[in-house]
């Protein structure tokens, strides 16, 4: 199930590395989690490929050390750090680690399910198990839990959708 990240982070380091095709940027980047305590952060594993050819379009724009960037690409989770291959990186002027906002990550997972939503204490609630394997990394699995009020009629909509045809985007804050 290909899981999709988006946040914003501060890039702390990175080296290149020059291909026959690209450039490969492996980045460490920092995220902040808490606005008023610098310390609470989680560290990203980024790596980038910017086409060495320039007539190649690419989302991947020029960035340096300690600029903060909006970062969007595929991860992995891991109990300390999220590896991240990067789809788009927009550098954000006008911001530094002292002055990014804290954020929390934003996960998009895409897939296909067979279960049924179940009505429970007036919540419709559906759970996912997340199968995720990217290049030769073992596999991290994981169970996700969707709830939400039956009377919220946008997402009582989808939930219809889901049970009528056994179909499921979901999009999951954490």
């Amino acid at each position: 199930m290909p899981t999709k990240l988006t946040t914003i982070c501060y890039i702390h380091d990175f080296t290149d590395h020059i291909t026959s095709e690209y450039t490969i940027k492996e980045i460490t980047g920092i995220i902040r989690l808490d606005n008023n305590d610098p310390q609470k952060i989680s560290f990203l594993k980024i790596k980038s490929f910017m086409p060495l050819d320039l007539t190649i379009g690419t989302k991947i724009e020029k960035f340096e050390k300690e600029q903060v960037i909006l970062l969007t690409g595929k991860f992995v989770a891991n109990s300390r750090w999220y590896s991240v291959s990067a789809t788009s990186i927009q550098v954000i002027l006008d911001l530094d680690f002292n002055t990014m906002p804290a954020v929390n990550l934003q996960v998009m997972l895409t897939g296909v399910t067979t279960q049924t939503v179940q009505n429970s204490e007036g919540n419709a609630v559906m759970n996912f198990f997340v199968e995720e394997y990217l290049g030769d990394r073992e596999p991290k699995d994981f169970w996700v839990e969707t709830v939400h009020e039956t009377g919220n009629q946008y997402l009582a909509n989808k939930t219809s959708t889901i049970n009528l045809n056994g179909k499921s985007m979901l999009e999951v804050f954490f």
